[in-house]
């Protein structure tokens, strides 16, 4: 009877320790990104930001002493106020096909359901642009966000971790690709007045 009863306290325990594991696996919002730096030698243009822990904290607190009437500060700061990390890597390329199409299944392979959801899919099929936004919800909370972007000459991944106000997501590539979109608006200036000409 002794052994018996340790053995069922032995299972349950063992239950509730995988049980916990697999809680702590499913609220684990940063992905495993270590693979894409082997691109880096390839790439024209690379971005690699790592913002968590003390780092983060000293980016929230500059933006708490900024101005508080910039609109886009205020989004910014509340978007910030409850983050776990920002990790990007970017690689702008000079020439396409630099990257494969297994580089981006390493990172989509991890935005499995039913942790992850995919809430934006945008393809172009004329331009071979794919990009994608995940959610990881806890909840009614949202605990991360990925926001995948796969175009023959760039390959970006946003992974933001921790309590994202979900009312914020749609601002969110505007705050972390404001290049990109002044870019967007020079190239697209230049081709109208080019075809006036």
């Amino acid at each position: 009877m002794n052994r018996l009863n340790r053995t069922i306290i032995a299972v349950l325990v063992g239950m509730v320790l995988c049980l916990n594991a697999t809680r702590g696996f499913g609220q684990d919002a940063k992905l495993q990104l270590a693979n894409l730096d082997k691109l880096s030698d390839k790439a024209a243009r690379v971005t690699d930001v790592t913002l968590d822990g003390a780092l983060l904290q000293f980016a929230s607190d500059i933006l708490q002493k900024a101005d508080d009437g910039d609109e886009d500060v205020a989004q910014l700061k509340s978007i910030m106020k409850k983050l776990k990390g920002i990790y990007i890597k970017s690689f702008e390329f000079d020439e396409a096909s630099q990257y494969t199409k297994a580089d981006v299944e390493s990172v989509r392979s991890q935005l499995t359901p039913p942790r992850w959801t995919k809430i934006v899919q945008s393809i172009d099929r004329r331009h071979n642009e794919h990009d994608e936004i995940y959610l990881l919800k806890s909840g009614n909370q949202v605990a991360g966000v990925v926001i995948l972007v796969a175009e023959p000459k760039e390959l970006t991944v946003v992974n933001i971790v921790g309590d994202v106000p979900i009312d914020k997501i749609a601002a969110l590539e505007h705050h972390l690709a404001p290049d990109e979109r002044k870019s967007d608006g020079r190239k697209q200036k230049k081709e109208s007045s080019h075809v006036q000409d």
